[in-house]
C-alpha cells in the first residue's frame, strides 16, 4: 500500500466514519457488497458533493473495487433531488427537485431504478395542459385549431404542422432538417455548422420562413445556431421528443433513487462537511474541510469534483486551475426557480370542468400540476414553478387570479425557493453564450489533473439526474482506468 492510500486510510478513520477503513475488502464487507477485493489496483478517491452525481460516481467507483468517501456539505444527501413533506397531511409528498423523468431519454436513471427495485409510476402532468396565452386559457385541442391558430399569426406551413403535432413540437418542424448531419451526440463541430455558433437560431428561423408568430414561440435570439441544433440533434439520436410527453417519477418520491444510492455507501458518505480547499498534484489531491467545527484534512490519489459549480467557485483551489478550466466555472450559468406547492382539500378543478396541468402566464406563478396521486386521500397536493424569492402568499393570491373556476379549496401553501440554497441552489444548466461553444465544449468534461468533474452540467445534454449519472459513469470510468 503506497504513502497516499495510507494517508487516506488514516485521516478517513480519525475523521470518524465510525469505522476502520482497513482496504478496499473491510470496505465491501462493512456495505454488504459481493464485489470481490481489487486492493492491487485499488484507488483512494474523495467525492466533493453528495447529490446524485456524487452518490452515483461514488457507487460506481465502490463497485469497481476503488475506496471512496463523499464529503456532502449539507445536513443531507441528495442535492438537487429532494422529495418533501413537511407541512403537507395525510402523507402527501412533492418532489421539489428532480421532478420527473423520461422514456426514452433518461436510460442510465432506468438502469439504476431497475437495479435498486423501485417502482415508477407513470406521471400525467403534461397530458390534456391547459396554456393561458395572453390572459386566455387554451386547451390542447384549441390549439390544433387552424382557425384558432390562423387567428395567432402562424403561417400556412406552421398551422398545418400544428394541426397535426403537438403545440410545443413546432421547433421540429424547422430544425430536422438540419439534425442528420450529428452522428455522434458528443460531437458538435465538423459536421457543416461552425460558424452557426455566432449566429442566432432565430436569424436560421427567419431564413426558412418562421412567421413572427413562432419566432416569438420558439425564441432564439440570444442561442446559437450550432448549439440549438446539436441539443436538438442529441435528442434525435436518442429517439427523444423536444418536450417528451410521456414522463414518469418514483412511488414515493424520486430522493428513493439518491436515497437507495447513500444506502448502498454506508459510512462512505459523510454529512455536514463542507469542503474550504484544495490542493492538488502530480501524485494526488489534499482537501480541507470542516467536520463539526472542526477543521480537517484528507488525502486521496483522486478527487471527484461533483459540487455545483457557483458554490465550487467559493473553494480555494491550489495550484489554479488552467485558464480554459476557470472560464468555464466562472462562466458557467443555470437555470433555477422556486417550487410552489399548494395542498387542497380535494380535486376541485374537476367541479369546473378543467385540467389542473396548466402553463400559466403570470408573473408570479408559471405553471401547475397535481403530484402524488396514488397516496389514498381526499386532499391533494399540487406543485408549481414560480420567480426565485416569491412567498407563498404571492405565489396563492396570483394562482388564484389566473384560476379559471370557481371552485377552489385550497388549505395550504408552501415554496421551495431553490435559488436560494445554501448547498444546491441550482438546476439544469443554460444555453452557452453565441460564440462560446469551444470555450466550454468539451472543457466542462475535462479532468484537472486528478480533478474530475460530474454532475448535472457536466454532459452533453444537462437533463437533470441523466446528466448527472451519466458523467458520474463517465468518471468512474476515467479514474478507475488512470
Amino acid at each position: 500500500m503506497d504513502q497516499r492510500r495510507r494517508d487516506f486510510i488514516r485521516t478517513t478513520a480519525l475523521a470518524g466514519t465510525g469505522t476502520s477503513l482497513l482496504g478496499s475488502t473491510a470496505i465491501h464487507n462493512m456495505a454488504g457488497s459481493s464485489i470481490p477485493s481489487t486492493r492491487s489496483a485499488s484507488k483512494s478517491v474523495i467525492i466533493a458533493g453528495g447529490g446524485i452525481g456524487g452518490l452515483c460516481c461514488a457507487y460506481e467507483l465502490m463497485q469497481l473495487g476503488h475506496d471512496v468517501i463523499v464529503l456532502e456539505a449539507s445536513g443531507r444527501h441528495g442535492g438537487h433531488v429532494f422529495t418533501g413533506r413537511d407541512g403537507l397531511a395525510d402523507d402527501l409528498y412533492v418532489d421539489y427537485g428532480a421532478e420527473h423523468f423520461t422514456k426514452p431519454g433518461y436510460d442510465k436513471c432506468w438502469e439504476y431504478i431497475e437495479q435498486f427495485n423501485l417502482t415508477a409510476l407513470p406521471y400525467p402532468r403534461r397530458v390534456n395542459v391547459a396554456r393561458r396565452i395572453d390572459g386566455k386559457f387554451y386547451t390542447e385541442e384549441m390549439l390544433a385549431d387552424p382557425s384558432v391558430l390562423k387567428k395567432f399569426g402562424f403561417n400556412q406551413r406552421e398551422v398545418k404542422y400544428l394541426s397535426e403535432n403537438p403545440w410545443w413540437d413546432l421547433g421540429s418542424l424547422y430544425y430536422q432538417p438540419y439534425l442528420d448531419k450529428f452522428t455522434n451526440e458528443y460531437q458538435p463541430f465538423n459536421v457543416g455548422y461552425d460558424d452557426w455558433d455566432t449566429i442566432p437560431m432565430a436569424d436560421i428561423l427567419e431564413k426558412d420562413g418562421a412567421s413572427s408568430a413562432a419566432l416569438n414561440f420558439l425564441g432564439g435570439k440570444n442561442t446559437s445556431a450550432l448549439f440549438t441544433l446539436w441539443q436538438a440533434g442529441i435528442l434525435n439520436l436518442r429517439g427523444v421528443p423536444l418536450s417528451p410527453p410521456d414522463v414518469y417519477r418514483i412511488k414515493g418520491g424520486n430522493q428513493g433513487l439518491t436515497n437507495a444510492f447513500a444506502k448502498r455507501l454506508g459510512t462512505r458518505l459523510k454529512l455536514n462537511c463542507p469542503i474550504s480547499g484544495i490542493r492538488h498534484g502530480q501524485s494526488g489531491v489534499t482537501v480541507s474541510y470542516r467536520e463539526f467545527g472542526e477543521e480537517k484534512e484528507m488525502s486521496a490519489d483522486y478527487l471527484a469534483n461533483c459540487i455545483p459549480l457557483p458554490v465550487f467557485r467559493r473553494i480555494a483551489v491550489e495550484p489554479a486551475l488552467t485558464e480554459d478550466k476557470q472560464f468555464v466555472i466562472d462562466n458557467l450559468t443555470y437555470g433555477t426557480y422556486a417550487r410552489v406547492v399548494f395542498q387542497a382539500a380535494s380535486e376541485f378543478w374537476l367541479d369546473d370542468n378543467l385540467s389542473i396541468n396548466m402553463q400559466l402566464d403570470h408573473p408570479d406563478i408559471w405553471s401547475m400540476w397535481r403530484v402524488a396521486e396514488e397516496v389514498d386521500t381526499e386532499r391533494v397536493a399540487l406543485m408549481g414553478t414560480g420567480p426565485a424569492g416569491i412567498s407563498p402568499q404571492r405565489a396563492l393570491a396570483g394562482f388564484k387570479e389566473v384560476y379559471p373556476g370557481k371552485s377552489l379549496t385550497i388549505e395550504q401553501a408552501l415554496v421551495k425557493d431553490w435559488p436560494n440554497d445554501s448547498f444546491a441552489p441550482t438546476c439544469e444548466r443554460l444555453a452557452f453564450p453565441m460564440g462560446t461553444l469551444t470555450k466550454f465544449w468539451p472543457q466542462l468534461m475535462q479532468p484537472q489533473g486528478r480533478i474530475h468533474f460530474a454532475g448535472s452540467y457536466a454532459d452533453n445534454l444537462g437533463w437533470g439526474m441523466e446528466a448527472a449519472t451519466r458523467s458520474a459513469n463517465r468518471v468512474a470510468k476515467e479514474i478507475d482506468q488512470a
